[in-house]
């Protein structure tokens, strides 16, 4: 976990530092369970999203190599239903 901390709008973000230069970042998050320079695996819990009532939850996802956005699409599976 490189960073943890609010966001500017509301919310938290959680930025992941992964191998080969990448970064995952998540905002939108409404409350974290990680800290800065604690390792995660995948499958582990890193926060939950709010509860909806005052407006629709979004999670933000946003995928970095080397500083640059990179399409997340290639790893990620939709199913429908």
């Amino acid at each position: 976990v490189q960073y943890v901390g609010p966001v500017k709008g509301g919310g938290q973000i959680v930025i992941l530092r992964l191998a080969g230069g990448y970064h995952v970042v998540l905002a939108g998050v409404g409350r974290t369970s990680v800290a800065v320079g604690q390792s995660v695996a995948a499958g582990d819990v890193v926060g939950w999203m709010p509860d909806g009532r005052q407006s629709p939850s979004e999670l933000y996802l946003e995928v970095r190599n080397q500083g640059a956005p990179v399409d997340p699409g290639r790893w990620m599976t939709i199913k429908a239903g």
